[in-house]
């Protein structure tokens, strides 16, 4: 592999409170047979051993930086490591994941080369303790109709592969191109980022091999109770429907934000029968109903408005029931519905669905199991 023909790709980590997991996914990183790599850690305030951590490594490999600065959020502290890369590729990497074998930069690098591609969405497994999943591959593959409304509902919703920021290759022209930043949301940062990515009609491609280790980190924000839930899932899809706005293109990318909102009724409902029970669940959705953007949203999707687009027809059914029983006020039996699916364990199923079979050994560093 001839270093000099190939683009430099700059893997963009930050760092917070993860002295734990830091090692570990630095060792992934450090082990890729891809010669020309940029490194850049962004301490992103962390309190605990991180920021030494991280000058330890800087000092001990050239490819290396550290960005040290208060504690911004995830949005920021990406967009802190976009600033100073000087890669032709960036790819995003949470620092209690890792790369998912020493070929995984590698193979994103000349698949992007290959295929000329703005964004390339690779596959990746989960991981808990000594359990992982098999390769959640992406189900995009080979799809011409990449700007259909359902192509954007397989991709953010469905199986969700188009709404991560971590596991893709992005090319930096195109970014800078439309001056795409990360989103300071504090949390579903990763979709809003993507789903105005999506505006700009990049060009995907897809990798069925995996090239990530998500940990399965119950102490993550993405685990943990959010008390802003409403509020911030709310703005994500207004800012978004407002962006669109502003570049004439709202009736185009509507069903991003509709489906984003009905989903945000699941999550509500979700959070509050986990931790409040019942009674503060229907009270939360009520909340969320008095939203005017939701209800708009709901009655679109109550009509059949972009559900009739979608092909997958189980979801079909569902969203537009949902949705009219939502429109109907009919918070108690909307909530008992979900609470149903939770007890039957419909949502776990349904993330197993995106799995091959599973197998339950330790990852090596070649990213088999």
């Amino acid at each position: 592999m001839r270093k000099n023909n190939l683009a430099l790709v700059s893997i963009i980590i930050p760092v917070y409170r993860t002295q734990e997991y830091l090692q570990e996914c630095m060792e992934s990183v450090l082990t890729q047979d891809y010669p020309k790599l940029e490194i850049i850690l962004v301490d992103d305030g962390s309190p605990d051993a991180c920021p030494g951590m991280c000058d330890a490594y800087s000092s001990s490999d050239s490819r290396i930086r550290v960005i040290h600065q208060k504690n911004s959020g995830l949005g920021k502290a990406r967009n802190a490591g976009m600033e100073v890369a000087n890669g032709e590729y960036l790819f995003f990497l949470d620092s209690d994941d890792k790369l998912d074998g020493p070929t995984a930069i590698r193979k994103m690098a000349v698949y992007a080369v290959k295929t000329g591609a703005d964004i390339v969405v690779g596959s990746y497994r989960r991981f808990h303790g000594r359990e992982v999943s098999a390769v959640n591959i992406t189900h995009l593959r080979g799809r011409k109709d990449i700007q259909t409304v359902d192509f954007r509902f397989e991709g953010f919703y469905r199986y969700g592969h188009l709404a991560y920021q971590w596991g893709k290759l992005y090319r930096v022209e195109y970014l800078k191109k439309f001056g795409l930043r990360s989103k300071s949301y504090p949390f579903t940062q990763d979709k809003a980022y993507n789903m105005e990515c999506c505006v700009y009609e990049p060009v995907y491609a897809f990798l069925d091999e995996s090239v990530c280790l998500y940990r399965i980190n119950e102490q993550s924000v993405s685990f943990s109770y959010k008390k802003d839930m409403i509020r911030v899932w709310t703005a994500i899809a207004q800012n978004f429907d407002r962006f669109c706005c502003e570049r004439g293109i709202a009736k185009d990318y509507g069903d991003l934000s509709a489906f984003h909102i009905f989903f945000g009724s699941f999550y509500v409902v979700k959070q509050e029968l986990k931790k409040a029970g019942f009674r503060e669940a229907v009270m939360q959705l009520r909340k969320y109903a008095h939203s005017p953007f939701v209800q708009t949203c709901m009655k679109q999707l109550a009509a059949g408005k972009y559900v009739r687009k979608i092909h997958a027809w189980r979801w079909k059914i569902m969203i537009r029931c949902a949705s009219v029983l939502f429109c109907c006020h009919g918070y108690w039996l909307y909530t008992f519905g979900i609470a149903c699916l939770l007890w039957l364990h419909v949502d776990d199923r349904i993330t197993t669905l995106r799995y091959r079979k599973k197998r339950c050994r330790r990852p090596g560093r070649g990213g088999n199991v």
